[in-house]
């Protein structure tokens, strides 16, 4: 399998290559234009995108642009600047240069943003074939948290699963873990995701924007993205088209009063224009206490991290070429229940690295885009941050001489490494994109993408067994315009495989998993009116189970639980429909969406009403039943005057399990408890859903405040029903209502050419309110956050100008 991959991969390179020097044979018109407003004025700053080349520009004092070197063809072009509507035109170029003359509406309203993962092109709000949302600018600023998926809060159908401040996980229609698909620059993200404790190890600060995709993408993304995908798009080194400095950068600070959280990141970067390269280096560090509760404050729950990144690119008419790597080290302190470990002070180590090479090369009827990533996850949990805890009873026992408590320290130092869960997974991915040109409405993407990855179990605690897995995959999405309605489809192919090594603790033997799928998703969008689109998806998606949910036996210390995994389980496939209607001018944006998610062969834990004897913690069993999934999300965002944005929205969402009695129960029925498999068969609901929820918010805004450029106030409350429809022996919530206020904008004096810098100040759950969140993985035992005051600023700065 290994061997076919690496052949397959080499290929395409070679073909990709040998087209890229014949590449600019047929480029030679030229696209130029003005960006202006409704009154005639020029937008500068603003960032247009040329779909089809992945070419971008930004408009400069006068408002011009211009693409240089292009081969005639037809052309989608994006527009997008602060405080305007976005803009998508089509474009049509023959053998002649083209002039533009392109009119922004003014605009307060925010998500109406371009984004590039709901497929393999870049589309607006009203072109998306599936609900979508982007954070970024100035909203990203606003809900930048303590880690990167906490700017998920409250946005439509999404939502975090959390283990104190420092890990979050998102959520997307009630799926997380390995059924959401997290990326970065549209490379997955891999770093042990199957527990609930695991966060995604992103650094919170360098990123310029995230992409939510609700629903299945399996056909581009392959498996773990049956609920959707979350994609952030990282900083990166400036190039040509970004009007950068040659030294320029920006500092950072964001603190939190909850926790006693301070966090500071400082950037340099800068673009040289001889060697048309551009560079990007950053570096922050985090550090929080414990957590304050309206009933006292929850020992051991503080965190600190650290994290380092590069970048180096550049770009031209043949197309683009960037290298990005970052690494980032995270101490969590975890808090177990109280009641099941007293005085517990277990933590987790985790130190992620990532190098990720993207290339994009223009040729004459198609463009191929290629993308190589490499990372190495190392995860440790620990029962006790006293390594000597385990040796205390020789410590202190008397009928042990100096020189056998000296023995017992060296040992335990020895193999300080192996003590506790100690996990390393090194994953290699490559993926190859052919893009095809529009021909008579018709255009498209067909790629592959292969995955290798190794995972070594070196710790005392042998959670899972070592493994390696091989996945290749094989896609097809392609699109029809017809008029005002565009059709959609796509096919996938994936194989994988995955080798188990024995593990004598565990009680696995040597052995081959394999498993397949086929995947596809048709959907239609017609845009039966300027303002108005309707779109329908059905998708098909897949995943297959991990070695942690078919061989984990024993302690995870970071979810606080006895594990047993299930070796007979088959792959997820979840067969889902969607529908949404979207609205959207320069005074509002408004989305409807519904949808039915049913998934057979759902992998999920449950408690098994017992105790291990030996760590004391409760045991659960996985097992797989059929589930289904359906709710709708409403969100709506109005400009109701020139100062002032109301924004609105409601989630619904239900998830049942249609439950059977297990094969192993029928072979056994001697020693069976008739009474827990009834109880267990009238149980309905799955584990840990998102409650159903509604939002209101108004911002207010002005020009200039008390020397304030751009101030805003905004105030924001989040409404939540109690959740009651819950799994067997999990806790039930009680319903809530939380209120922050925001206040911020441009600090006077710091301006940097098109960049401002800002600051902003919130207060978050004003009331100080007691509640527990039904996505907290301490809603047993312990209440949510109290009242936090933040405090965030970012300062731009130019050293040395181009």
């Amino acid at each position: 399998m290994k061997k076919s991959l690496y052949t397959k991969i080499r290929f395409i390179l070679a073909i990709s290559l040998s087209f890229s020097t014949s590449s600019l044979l047929a480029l030679d018109v030229n696209l130029k234009g003005f960006v202006k407003d409704p009154e005639g004025r020029p937008v500068q700053g603003a960032s247009l995108f040329l779909v089809e080349n992945r070419m971008g520009a930004k408009t400069g004092k006068d408002g011009s642009f211009e693409f240089l070197h292009l081969s005639p063809g037809n052309y989608t072009i994006t527009i997008t600047a602060p405080g305007h509507q976005p803009k998508t035109a089509s474009v049509e170029l023959q053998d002649q240069d083209r002039s533009l003359d392109i009119v922004l509406q003014t605009s307060l309203i925010e998500s109406q943003a371009i984004n590039v993962t709901a497929k393999s092109a870049a589309t607006d709000f009203l072109s998306a074939p599936q609900p979508t949302t982007v954070i970024e600018g100035r909203r990203l600023e606003r809900q930048r948290g303590q880690n990167v998926m906490s700017a998920l809060d409250n946005t439509p159908g999404v939502a975090t699963l959390t283990t104190g401040a420092g890990t979050s996980k998102p959520i997307i229609r009630g799926l997380t873990g390995q059924r959401v698909l997290v990326m970065t620059d549209g490379v997955r993200q891999e770093e042990q995701q199957f527990g609930d404790d695991h966060t995604v190890d992103v650094d919170a600060f360098n990123i310029d924007r995230i992409e939510i995709v609700r629903g299945p993408a399996s056909v581009l993304y392959g498996s773990d993205a049956l609920g959707g995908v979350v994609n952030i798009i990282r900083s990166k080194a400036p190039t040509a088209k970004d009007g950068a400095p040659l030294l320029g950068g920006t500092i950072s600070s964001n603190s939190f009063s909850n926790n006693k959280q301070d966090a500071a990141s400082v950037s340099l970067f800068g673009y040289n224009k001889e060697s048309n390269f551009g560079y990007r280096v950053q570096t922050d560090t985090r550090k929080a206490g414990r957590i304050d509760t309206p009933k006292g404050t929850l020992p051991n729950t503080g965190f600190k991290e650290r994290n380092v990144s590069t970048s180096v690119g550049t770009d031209g008419s043949w197309g683009n070429f960037y290298v990005d790597s970052f690494q980032r080290f995270q101490e969590q302190d975890l808090y177990d229940n109280p009641t099941e470990s007293p005085g517990a002070k277990g933590y987790q180590q985790v130190t992620h690295q990532k190098t990720h090479a993207h290339s994009f090369f223009i040729l004459p009827l198609v463009n191929v885009e290629l993308d190589a990533g490499y990372q190495r996850n190392n995860r440790r949990e620990i029962p006790d941050k006293n390594r000597y805890v385990p040796i205390e009873k020789t410590l202190f026992d008397p009928t042990v001489d100096n020189f056998g408590k000296a023995y017992a320290i060296y040992q335990v130092n020895q193999n300080a490494v192996k003590q506790g869960l100690n996990l390393f997974l090194d994953t290699t991915t490559f993926d190859a994109k052919v893009h095809h040109k529009e021909w008579k409405g018709l255009k498209g993407t067909v790629g592959v993408s292969g995955m290798q990855q190794r995972n070594s179990t070196i710790g005392t605690d042998a959670l899972i067994p070592s493994n390696s897995l091989s996945n290749i995959g094989y896609f097809i999405l392609e699109e029809w315009k017809l008029g005002n309605l565009t059709f959609s489809a796509g096919a996938r192919l994936d194989r994988r495989t995955m080798d188990i090594r024995a593990n004598p603790t565990l009680g696995n033997t040597n052995q081959t998993r394999n498993f397949s799928a086929h995947t596809g998703t048709l959907g239609s969008i017609w845009r039966f009116a300027k303002s108005f689109a309707w779109t329908v998806n059905v998708g098909r998606g897949f995943r297959a189970p991990t070695a942690f949910e078919l061989f984990a036996d024993g302690v995870h210390e970071g979810t606080g639980r006895f594990e047993i995994g299930k070796a007979s389980l088959t792959p997820e496939t979840s067969l889902n429909y969607d529908t949404s209607l979207r609205f959207a001018t320069n005074k509002i944006q408004a989305e409807l969406s519904v949808f039915k998610n049913r998934i057979n062969n759902y992998i999920y834990s449950v408690s098994a009403g017992a105790f291990d004897p030996a760590s004391g913690l409760p045991i659960y069993l996985y097992r797989q039943d059929s589930a289904t999934l359906q709710g709708g999300e409403f969100n709506v965002q109005a400009q109701a005057t020139s100062w002032l944005v109301l924004t609105g929205g409601v989630d619904l969402l239900e998830g049942r399990v249609r439950k059977t009695v297990p094969k192993e129960v029928l072979l056994n029925p001697g020693g069976v408890n008739v009474d827990s498999i009834v109880s267990d068969l009238r149980t309905k609901y799955l584990p840990r859903m998102t409650p159903n929820r509604a939002r209101m918010g108004a911002r207010f805004t002005t020009a200039k405040f008390l020397g304030i450029t751009n101030p805003y106030f905004s105030v924001n409350g989040t409404f939540v029903q109690p959740q009651y429809k819950v799994d067997k022996l999990e806790t039930h919530t009680a319903g809530y209502n939380l209120y922050d206020i925001g206040f911020g904008g441009e600090i006077p004096g710091l301006t940097n050419g098109s960049e401002s810098a800002t600051f902003d100040v919130a207060v978050l759950n004003v009331f100080n309110k007691e509640y527990v969140n039904n996505l907290s993985r301490y809603k047993d035992y312990a209440l949510n956050p109290g009242m936090n005051v933040t405090f965030k600023t970012t300062i731009p700065f130019t050293l040395i100008s181009n």
